[in-house]
């Protein structure tokens, strides 16, 4: 299902506008789906449990990705603009592909938590990630390796940093895996 400018710029030859024509209808499809939601009636702040549900289950894209970036910049979902965080961060150049880019979740992580960056092992089949944080080996799921490097990044983050709303653990999608030495 195309939309009629992407049709256009087929026809024209211009494939890759026309995807990203394609992904730009797409992510406003279900920005509209998310905003008829009764329980995104009014906006709200999206959880850690609820994101990363959709690490493991959901399907990588922009629409997740500003998903990912309203809760690292603590933004109200559904977005109610075009002004929000996630758009400022792709205007400037940086890479804010969070469920589909590897790269750009690996340097996030080497900025974030340079400490577990040189712990993290990625294993693809069902992808999972293991890493160490304090002593502790902890290993998350995702859907695919750059979603799974995400919940590492947001795994890391709540062990951190804990919620301030009272909420407490990490969560039946994150393993802990014991005592982890280090080499």
């Amino acid at each position: 299902m195309g939309t009629i400018i992407a049709k256009i710029l087929r026809s024209f030859g211009l494939h890759r506008s026309a995807n990203e024509a394609e992904a730009a209808g797409q992510e406003r499809r279900l920005l509209a789906a998310e905003r008829r939601k009764p329980e995104n009636k009014r906006p709200r702040k999206v959880t850690y449990h609820e994101i990363m549900d959709d690490l493991a289950t959901g399907d990588p894209g922009s629409f997740l990705d500003r998903k990912i970036q309203s809760v690292m910049a603590f933004d109200m979902w559904p977005p109610q603009s075009m002004t929000e965080t996630f758009d400022k961060v792709r205007e400037s150049g940086q890479d804010n592909a969070w469920t589909t880019s590897v790269p750009g979740i690996s340097k996030l992580i080497m900025v974030s938590y340079p400490q577990i960056y040189r712990t993290i092992s990625i294993q693809f089949g069902p992808a999972r990630a293991t890493f160490a944080l304090d002593g502790v080996r902890y290993r998350v799921q995702g859907k695919t390796p750059a979603m799974a490097l995400m919940a590492v990044h947001l795994t890391a983050n709540r062990i951190r940093h804990p919620a301030a709303d009272g909420t407490t653990g990490l969560g039946p999608l994150v393993e802990v895996l014991g005592e982890y030495e280090e080499q």
